[in-house]
């Protein structure tokens, strides 16, 4: 089987370093996200917060903003700490968001994006892509998306992230606009169709196996979120049967690695809770999941002393948690 490109999706409150570091223990091949950042925050915390590690490429950050002059300060910063991607969210319909006239809503003005991909382009030699949805509320008309990936590839963006759904600005929350607007994979490859010169990514409902290896045929790879985040050692099957990796972990051997690091970030002052609410899915759907979460909220809440090595060991293999 030839190589795909499978991406996971950034995430807000997930896709941070803990959970990079935690995935790049189960996946050395999948494309990494850094969680959306604005470009205001950015440039006040960005160059302390927003390190990456050696093992962490490939990994893109996602950026957020309106003003291109400010993508074009994060850029030269972003490619000093070594990033090797930029993407632009164009894709995030929360209030929030369009308040502050980004993410979605400037599917509605392909020109500014334009602008914000020239100014990257000219302030780095990074490659741009764009995750953006196929359209605006109730809209399922491609023309809008059509004219947006037109004038932006123009600009020089030659990769896309097509969520296959549209963003409605209006009405509902975030969280619905994750699962409400239906998915319409076939109007996602009528784009890819259109745009054969340009990378076109799926994303948006990505659960199997069967769909991974079927969508990455159709389109020039796959993103995928919550189902990773949910069920992390899902991906030891990506490994397997996309990238034909030999890898087969014990649980015990991914939690060893993990919490070297995790004792390492302790350390340096890391918050439990973040380090470790990122685990709760690697027992997903199993009988001992109820068990497993129990015993993380013990150690979130200093109940169990997690520099017992041996004992947390221990645990794990009895299964006596």
């Amino acid at each position: 089987m030839t190589k795909k490109r499978i991406y996971l999706a950034p995430m807000v409150g997930r896709t941070d370093q803990h959970f990079r570091s935690f995935i790049r223990i189960l996946s050395k091949n999948i494309h990494l996200y850094t969680e959306m950042i604005t470009c205001d925050a950015f440039l006040h915390t960005g160059r302390s917060e927003y390190k990456i590690n050696n093992y962490e490429h490939p990994i893109t950050i996602q950026l957020a903003g309106f003003d291109p002059k400010k993508f074009m300060q994060c850029s030269k910063i972003i490619e000093e700490q070594g990033f090797n991607e930029i993407n632009i969210n164009i894709g995030c319909p929360s209030n929030k968001v369009i308040k502050g006239q980004f993410g979605a809503c400037l599917m509605n003005h392909p020109e500014h994006v334009a602008e914000i991909v020239t100014e990257i382009k000219n302030s780095c030699s990074l490659p741009v892509s764009i995750k953006t949805r196929l359209g605006l509320d109730y809209d399922e008309n491609l023309d809008l998306l059509k004219d947006f990936i037109y004038k932006t590839s123009n600009a020089g963006c030659t990769r896309f992230f097509l969520h296959a759904r549209n963003a409605i600005l209006k009405g509902i929350s975030t969280k619905k606009n994750r699962n409400i607007p239906a998915l319409r994979y076939d109007d996602a490859f009528k784009i890819k169709t259109e745009f054969p010169h340009l990378s076109i990514i799926l994303n948006g409902g990505i659960t199997t196996m069967d769909e991974i290896i079927n969508y990455s045929d159709l389109f020039d790879g796959v993103m995928i979120g919550r189902k990773i985040y949910d069920d992390p050692m899902f991906l030891l099957n990506i490994e397997n049967k996309i990238f034909n990796s030999s890898l087969i972990y014990d649980k015990r051997i991914i939690l060893k690695k993990y919490l070297e690091y995790a004792l390492t970030q302790i350390n340096l002052g890391a918050n439990k809770y973040f380090l470790f609410k990122h685990l709760f899915g690697l027992y997903y759907k199993t009988d001992f999941s109820k068990k497993w979460k129990k015993f993380l909220n013990m150690i979130i809440r200093e109940e169990i002393n997690i520099l017992r090595m041996p004992f947390f060991e221990e645990m794990i293999y009895e299964k006596k948690i």
